[in-house]
């Protein structure tokens, strides 16, 4: 395991350089300049001028790469066969390899179209992602001090953090690629935008939305992970460095507009050779940060596989109780009553209440309307769950997951949470009727009569049936964002309504299947309490076929086009094949907790998909 390791982490210090000499490549205009490929003027050396020689350069460290990964590949099979976390990895990173290859082949043949340099750099982080993850895992992890649960939720912090990391990168690809990186003459905020580059300069605001969001989360992730200094202080260093390093590169991005519009001067230094150099060092210390965040990921894993047992294990427990009994009554009730909101929920559903705002609008809508309409919607997620919490505390203080809500901890008095809920559906309405419209008010209240009267007093006791039905209550979101716009519901908004009314199925049941024990004992109906586990997978499955095709129908309709289709065709088929394996799989609990999780990235993944669509091509 030793040379693996070693081998992963030089293939780590040139995939990094790779990256970023790619994105050098890129901002001096210089992947054409070898106009043939794999040689360059059918030579396999020629350095006729600069540009010339970082187009070859790149080439010839990616020549490195390669060797490298396929050397971790065979090293792996020879003497890692047992260790899983090692041999995946290496055995997909080759196949990332050729994915690349073919990518950086299309990128030159034809003349850099913006999709394919933006799935070149795509694949790349990702194969940067796979050598950091054999890189730790060929290490030996330190037995854990921190309680297992406590872990797996840092952990699914810290992969969240990246993906989205992933993502604005990804953005940012695709604002160079569009020729939409000087479309705005200001920063923080877009300016002025240039004559005849309106469109562009929403994919440059929109990217900056983007990053604003992330910085937020990456905040929130270092905050989590300082608190846990004492018992993971590599990954609290790790976190630190990854948030400094994100600052860094959102102030060298905001260079960039103001060199192009002459706001900013360099010395004797030209604008535009400023300019081009911070566009490299923009993507290499984003990259940076990306591989920052991988590797705090898996050492998270890493970490949880060293979780840990038996004896230790209580005693970690007991100490967790003791530091939530010393917390202070006044946190402890504010506490209290934003865990009635279910916030984890609630961003959720704003996120969707967003995106169809945007698909509504086809770009950013008004900031005054937006800020309106998510507070709203808000305040009516918050009143539905705080309601739900009241009526159902009495089958959440027996389910062990549920126990340490506000109503079953007593941090909260059921009067209290149903006069809290009720008021926050009241504020909702008339913040949606007075500064959106009537409308988007209506929608809402009827979003929270429906989850509260028809699913939570009715058919969670009722019928296995439960979450199909009421699961509509969570797609009206969508109506609430798309008529805050248009004033109307459409045939679009409807399938966007329907696109979140077959998730929530396949959602809700990889979590029921975690917890059966829990809806058994509570006597709460559930798919697989009443008809198994077997058909509890059987139905997660042929949900997940439902929602791919559903997708389409929006790329079929023409309201969505082929950068949609693709992420569409490639996000759903992702969720299916995980589907299959539950079906398949004999270690269903593994394969419902990562349906689960990956679910929840899937619609946001998916709207974010659309939101980009409808930005770029209408």
């Amino acid at each position: 395991m030793k040379i693996i390791r070693r081998i992963a982490w030089v293939a780590v210090g040139f995939t990094y350089f790779l990256v970023a000499l790619g994105g050098t490549v890129r901002v001096n205009d210089a992947g054409l300049s070898c106009p043939d490929w794999p040689l360059c003027y059918g030579r396999p050396f020629v350095f006729p001028d600069i540009r010339t020689l970082l187009e070859e350069s790149h080439r010839y460290t990616a020549s490195i790469v390669s060797v490298l990964i396929i050397a971790l590949a065979i090293c792996a099979l020879l003497w890692a066969r047992k260790e899983r976390q090692v041999l995946v990895p290496a055995l997909i990173a080759p196949v990332l390899l050729v994915v690349q290859i073919v990518l950086g082949g299309l990128t030159v043949l034809w003349k850099l179209p913006p999709e394919i340099i933006t799935a070149h750099l795509a694949t790349a982080l990702a194969i940067f992602a796979t050598v950091i993850t054999i890189a730790v895992m060929a290490g030996q992890a330190a037995p854990s001090q921190e309680h297992p649960a406590q872990t797996r939720r840092f952990l699914r912090l810290a992969v969240t953090t990246a993906l989205l990391v992933y993502g604005l990168m990804l953005s940012g690809s695709y604002v160079v690629g569009s020729g939409a990186t000087f479309a705005c003459t200001g920063w923080p905020l877009c300016g002025q935008t240039l004559p005849g580059m309106a469109r562009l300069g929403d994919i440059n605001t929109l990217h900056r939305l983007i990053a604003t969001i992330v910085g937020l989360v990456v905040a929130w992730t270092l905050y989590s992970a300082w608190r846990r200094r004492r018992v993971a202080p590599g990954q609290a260093r790790v976190a630190l460095a990854a948030a400094l390093l994100f600052v860094l590169q959102s102030l060298i991005g905001g260079t960039i507009p103001l060199l192009g519009s002459g706001s900013l001067h360099f010395g004797s230094i030209s604008n535009q050779d400023a300019a081009t150099f911070m566009r490299g060092l923009h993507l290499a210390v984003a990259s940076a940060v990306w591989g920052l965040l991988v590797l705090l990921a898996v050492l998270a894993a890493r970490q949880l596989r060293a979780a840990p047992q038996g004896a230790e294990l209580e005693r970690l427990e007991a100490a967790e109780a003791s530091a939530r009994e010393s917390v202070s009554p006044l946190r402890q009730t504010i506490s209290g009553y934003i865990d009635l909101m279910k916030p984890h929920v609630t961003v959720l559903l704003l996120g969707t209440t967003a995106a169809a705002m945007a698909i509504a609008y086809q770009g950013l809508p008004p900031l005054g309307l937006t800020v309106a309409t998510l507070l709203g919607g808000a305040l009516a997620a918050g009143s539905a769950n705080a309601i739900n919490c009241y009526y159902d505390r009495d089958i959440d203080s027996i389910m062990s997951r549920t126990s340490r809500r506000s109503l079953p901890a007593g941090r909260v008095q059921p009067r209290q949470a149903l006069v809290f809920g009720i008021t926050l559906g009241v504020a909702s309405f008339l913040i949606l009727a007075f500064f959106v419209n009537l409308l988007s008010a209506v929608l809402a209240c009827g979003a929270i009569l429906f989850y509260v009267g028809v699913y939570t007093m009715w058919l969670k006791r009722t019928t296995a049936q439960n979450i199909v039905i009421g699961g509509a209550a969570g797609a009206v979101p969508v109506l609430v964002g798309w008529a805050a716009v248009t004033g109307t519901i459409s045939l679009p908004a409807i399938w966007l309504f329907a696109i979140i009314f077959y998730w929530t199925p396949p959602h809700f049941w990889a979590l029921s299947l975690l917890i059966e024990k829990d809806y058994e004992k509570a006597r709460v109906p559930m798919l697989p309490v009443l008809f198994g586990e077997q058909e509890t997978r059987k139905q997660i499955f042929l949900y997940s076929l439902l929602l791919l095709a559903v997708t389409l129908v929006l790329f079929a309709m023409r309201a969505m086009s082929y950068l949609y289709l693709v992420a569409a065709l490639v996000l759903g088929g992702i969720l299916v094949y995980m589907a299959l394996r539950l079906l398949w799989d004999k270690q269903s609990r593994r394969w419902a907790r990562t349906l689960f999780w990956y679910s929840n990235c899937y619609l946001a993944m998916i709207f974010a998909a659309m939101v980009l669509d409808r930005i770029i091509f209408h």
